[in-house]
């Protein structure tokens, strides 16, 4: 028999155009992806709809395959004939144990391929306006886990030299471990009044940041409810973001829109350039009703990607609970998003399933009024380019 490929493909931080063409293209070939929570969910439309998709996504204290299990999957399918991609956020040598799994492959003799992605270290401090390196303020940088652990619980870390060594710090996964952080690096000689910046899900519209220095950042974090996915960022050149700042402040960022049609079209771009995230796909075509797209929105939904739905009319809406419940979401996860109706017929159908239009769009209104109902009192939009 024919024996597959494994190919560890580097999925980028987060931004759907921030995937190589190369993993693109790997992607859309595969027989099996094995991907995990930090992936977009919606780069899995690119997939065949005939793919094998297995979830792998762990989270502190939850993982829903454990690494032995993740491990057993690329040979089994590798085996069988089968091209899988084993799909990882950001790059898959930076602390994604890519060199374990790789080496797994190598042992039984399975033909594998490694493709580099946008590392979320880099990707999160450029788009939060902080360069790792800066011809005044920043020569070095380091990265560094802030997941793995001694017996006594603390990041296994050479605090003394990290400390002293290099003029940027970027952690990984080191949410929980951070007054531990801060704590140490003051310990070993770092100035406490050092600049310290976290970035929550970093290069999508619903990135945050808190910036503070070693004495105050634990305490902001915990403030506003910081959690991971994060890297934490330490070092002088975090003065650059007063200068840098480019992405947080666009008028519709944190906005996560759904849109179950092709309606949208001509002002995607629009949206995205002013800081949506937007997933349009026809979920609600009766043709697309397979597995792959329930688990696309369910991964949506679950990692809380959206929290606007755009209704274009009744058919939409009526298909749109229909798909919800045949995905097997909850519809009590539905009751914070914002909902936008086109036309009072389709608002009154999503009031039957016990939900209130925010917006209502007249059916007559401009494509260009349509979009402005995701920015309402906001005038400083990007316009189309010519």
């Amino acid at each position: 028999m024919k024996q597959g490929c494994v190919y560890f493909v580097g999925a980028g931080p987060g931004d759907l155009e921030l995937i190589t063409v190369k993993g693109l293209r790997l992607i859309q070939k595969a027989d099996v992806i094995i991907f995990d929570r930090l992936v977009n969910p919606f780069l899995l439309t690119e997939t065949n709809k005939n793919a094998k998709l297995i979830y792998c996504g762990k989270q502190p204290c939850k993982h829903t395959l454990r690494q032995e299990d993740i491990q057993k999957e690329l040979l089994i399918h590798a085996k069988r004939g089968l091209n899988v991609v084993r799909l990882k956020g950001g790059d898959p040598s930076i602390f994604g144990r890519v060199g374990e799994e790789a080496e797994q492959c190598a042992r039984h003799h399975i033909k594998y391929e490694i493709i580099p992605g946008i590392t979320s270290g880099s990707a999160a401090s450029i788009y939060s306006g902080v360069p790792l390196t800066h011809r005044s303020l920043s020569g070095s940088y380091a990265t560094v886990t802030g997941h793995t652990c001694t017996k006594e619980g603390k990041p296994t870390v050479n605090w003394e030299s990290l400390a002293n060594a290099v003029d940027t710090i970027v952690f990984y996964m080191g949410i929980r471990h951070l007054r531990t952080i801060t704590e140490e690096l003051i310990r070993h000689g770092m100035d406490k009044e050092t600049p310290m910046l976290i970035v929550q899900w970093g290069t999508y519209s619903k990135q945050r940041s808190v910036e503070g220095t070693l004495v105050t950042i634990a305490n902001q974090a915990e403030l506003i409810g910081i959690e991971n996915p994060a890297v934490i960022i330490v070092g002088n050149v975090i003065k650059m973001r007063s200068k840098l700042k480019w992405f947080e402040d666009k008028p519709l960022a944190g906005l996560g829109i759904l849109n179950p049609t092709n309606e949208l079209n001509n002002d995607v771009d629009y949206l995205k350039q002013n800081g949506a995230d937007i997933y349009q796909y026809p979920f609600l075509n009766r043709v697309n009703n397979n597995k792959r797209d329930q688990i696309v929105l369910t991964r949506l939904v679950e990692d809380q990607h959206i929290n606007t739905i755009l209704l274009n009319s009744v058919q939409d809406c009526v298909e749109f609970f229909e798909y919800i419940d045949l995905s097997g979401i909850q519809r009590s996860q539905l009751f914070d998003y914002r909902w936008i109706c086109k036309g009072l017929e389709t608002s009154i159908s999503l009031a039957a399933h016990g939900y209130t239009a925010d917006r209502i769009i007249d059916e007559t209104e401009t494509e260009q009024s349509f979009v402005k109902a995701f920015i309402p009192g906001v005038d400083h939009v990007v316009e189309h380019e010519a």
